[in-house]
């Protein structure tokens, strides 16, 4: 069986437009279909949240395109999950705004409002429990648990490139994809 993992990563838009999602979710749609990654993008005016599954080498070089996107900035990787199977196994990218009422309203996670949405704060754990909650909300069933990838970097700089620190991820648990 094909290891499958998950990221998320948030970063900050670049002249924030519903135009230029549409456009993103267009062109994702697309690739995500020919890559077979399945995900979601949480998103307002401010931020973008976005959680990518699939084999481990389509999900970096996907990742390694988005981050040289220059139609957002603040780039963070927030978690690494190996999978037991996917999330949102239905979508090739879905999407959801923060300032829709239904998703305002749902309490995903106690302690996280997406009316003051700024996942650049949360913590990997506050993420993973996010994106469990939104999986099984929209595919109304329980959605498999993840394990949490193993960091055994030292102590790092809080600025670390995301795409350096997603190959350290992916090394962990797929040591012989990134040769």
């Amino acid at each position: 069986m094909t290891d499958i993992i998950g990221i998320a990563y948030c970063s900050k838009p670049v002249g924030f437009s519903f135009k230029t999602v549409d456009e993103i979710l267009t062109v994702s749609q697309r690739n995500n279909l020919q890559a077979a990654l399945t995900g979601a993008l949480v998103y307002d005016n401010n931020n973008y949240l976005q959680w990518l599954e699939g084999e481990p080498l389509e999900v970096r070089a996907v990742v390694e395109r988005i981050f040289q996107d220059d139609r957002h900035t603040d780039i963070k990787l927030l978690t690494v999950n190996k999978l037991k199977g996917r999330w949102f196994p239905d979508w090739n990218m879905t999407a959801a705004v923060t300032q829709d009422e239904t998703l305002r309203g749902l309490k995903l996670v106690p302690h996280l409002s997406l009316a003051n949405f700024d996942p650049q704060d949360w913590s990997e754990a506050d993420i993973v429990s996010f994106m469990n909650a939104l999986s099984d909300y929209l595919t109304r069933r329980p959605a498999p648990k993840s394990e949490l990838m193993p960091d055994n970097g030292s102590q790092r700089p809080r600025r670390v490139d995301p795409l350096s620190h997603l190959d350290r991820r992916l090394r962990n648990i797929a040591p012989d994809t990134l040769s």
